[in-house]
């Protein structure tokens, strides 16, 4: 299969995460040599009657390409059709989400409720993989529910019965959300017992960290999340031990991140830049009154001239 041939050169992923993987944090990221991006998770329904209100999230450019899309939903009927919405986009993944532990998702039986539920779980894999064609399906999934309902190893064995081709791990129960360790055994367990390309995710947070989950695992690629937020480097110093990002330097990629949120976003991309401000400039001193001066402003030209005094600092 190309996509995993191409994964595979690089075995570092971005992770679908909502309210940050948009179209000028992918650029950033794949800039830096992540081979595989994803966009915010979206709902089927949204997909299918509500296009223009996510039309944001499903927008993508070549540049961006290989590019996965992540659908969310309690209908499995409905992943048909958003699934071949997707392939008509051009899309090069279907993602289905069983993980997501947000409670306004679960309370919704979308998400990792589904843990729950496997019949569902397996209708909403056979609609999504009916739906996307030649184009590969994978799934995100938790270790299960919580500690007493760990079911990884059963989603993972409905999933290749089923057509996927790709299964991410993330080794925490729902109940955990983000809390405590990632249990990366169960990585490792999922590779053993599944013919599956398998993507570890969790508690990746450096270079060192990412090829322990590698090498420890042995897990087919490795999927990071929270620590590429502000930070697209990690995956150019995953791939070169030698290389550092100056302080210039993430300014610079600072500025473009501002510039390519407020062109795609307007306004309102310029208040969601805020949210990364500290990430980028949180090795300089006085950083977090810096950080309160650059959220306060809301012209793009002003801020772009705060953050280019900043260098050489």
């Amino acid at each position: 299969m190309d996509l995993i041939k191409k994964i595979k050169k690089f075995p570092f992923v971005l992770a679908p995460m909502a309210g940050y993987t948009d179209y000028p944090f992918r650029i950033l990221a794949r800039e830096y040599g992540a081979s595989l991006v994803f966009t915010e998770m979206v709902s089927v329904y949204s997909v299918i009657h509500h296009r223009e209100k996510v039309s944001k999230i499903l927008y993508f450019t070549k540049k961006e390409k290989p590019i996965g899309v992540q659908l969310f939903g309690n209908n499995s009927l409905l992943f048909y059709e958003a699934a071949k919405i997707c392939v008509s986009l051009g899309f090069d993944l279907i993602d289905i989400n069983f993980g997501c532990p947000a409670n306004k998702v679960v309370r919704t039986k979308a998400g990792a409720y589904l843990h729950k539920d496997l019949k569902a779980v397996e209708e909403t894999i056979k609609n999504t993989v009916k739906g996307a064609g030649k184009i590969p399906v994978s799934i995100k999934m938790r270790s299960g529910w919580d500690d007493n309902n760990k079911n990884f190893l059963d989603i993972a064995k409905i999933a290749e019965q089923n057509g996927v081709k790709i299964i991410t791990l993330h080794p925490r129960t729902r109940l955990q959300m983000f809390k405590g360790k990632s249990n990366w055994e169960h990585i490792k367990k999922l590779k053993e017992h599944s013919k599956l390309f398998i993507i570890g995710n969790g508690d990746v947070t450096d270079r060192e960290s990412a090829y322990k989950m590698l090498n420890e695992t042995s897990c087919d690629a490795v999927m990071i999340g929270r620590a590429a937020i502000g930070n697209p480097f990690i995956f150019k110093e995953i791939k070169d031990k030698s290389y550092s990002p100056t302080f210039n330097e993430k300014i610079n990629i600072a500025i473009k991140h501002l510039k390519l949120l407020y062109k795609f976003k307007g306004k309102r991309g310029i208040m969601e830049m805020r949210k990364y401000y500290s990430k980028y400039i949180k090795s300089i001193k006085d950083a977090s009154e810096i950080r309160k001066k650059l959220v306060i402003e809301d012209d793009v030209e002003k801020i772009t001239g705060m953050l280019k005094e900043l260098k050489n600092n």
